[in-house]
């Protein structure tokens, strides 16, 4: 497990929502991102990589207390993650 920090974070307001597009590299299994978020009411994760099995595999993430662990299945993947905040 290692502490990530994606780069770069995008921020697209939509009224009283923010969306949070962060870009990862180098993800592994249990990594995780202390992203200092509150309010979040909705996130996903997608590779944006092709898996070493030559097709996109899925990028499974929870959540607890704004801190994200990412499950991939696979060691050095990259991954988008959206987060979507309240104001």
């Amino acid at each position: 497990m290692a502490v990530k920090t994606p780069d770069p974070i995008l921020r697209e307001n939509t009224g009283s929502s923010t969306l949070h597009i962060a870009t990862f590299s180098d993800i592994d299994d249990t990594d995780t991102w202390a992203s200092g978020l509150t309010n979040i009411i909705g996130y996903w994760a997608v590779a944006s990589d092709e898996a070493t099995s030559g097709q996109l595999a899925g990028i499974d993430v929870a959540e607890s207390s704004g801190t994200f662990t990412f499950s991939v299945g696979e060691a050095n993947r990259t991954a988008l993650l959206y987060v979507l905040t309240k104001s």
